[in-house]
């Protein structure tokens, strides 16, 4: 059974977040940026699959808007419907809380998170050329 449990600041480097993200992204955040947005008080959510952690993701709320500022289900655990989960999850917690709009960003060159994206209701609002470093043109 998936759960979404509150992500405590001690768990970022006993659940070893970072190093499971690094085998999952060619980009991953490094612990102090998820110490950082955890301590700018984002919503910051574990995903787990029984005690296992499978993934998390970092939000950011401001009044009635919402911003997903990463999330990352670790390989293993990618491809068998934990990202949508995951994203639906999200997108309901948000209306609970009064957001009405919820954002992201993604990299051009990443096909997986841009599928999921659309199947979970995203629509492509602006595209920031050069935004990302190195392999995008976009």
């Amino acid at each position: 059974m998936i759960q979404f449990l509150a992500m405590e600041r001690n768990e970022i480097g006993a659940l070893t977040l970072t190093l499971l993200e690094a085998l999952a992204t060619p980009k991953p955040w490094t612990a102090n940026k998820l110490k950082d947005s955890y301590d700018e008080s984002a919503n910051c959510r574990v995903i787990k699959n029984g005690q296992n952690a499978i993934g998390y993701y970092v939000v950011q709320n401001v009044l009635d808007e919402a911003e997903l500022l990463n999330i990352v289900i670790f390989r293993a655990f990618q491809a068998k419907g934990n990202g949508r989960k995951a994203i639906m999850k999200l997108k309901c917690d948000l209306t609970e809380s009064g957001a009405t709009m919820l954002y992201l960003e993604v990299r051009a060159s990443n096909a997986i998170a841009k599928a999921l994206y659309e199947k979970t209701g995203f629509e492509v609002i602006n595209i920031r050329n050069n935004y990302y470093p190195t392999d995008d043109l976009n």
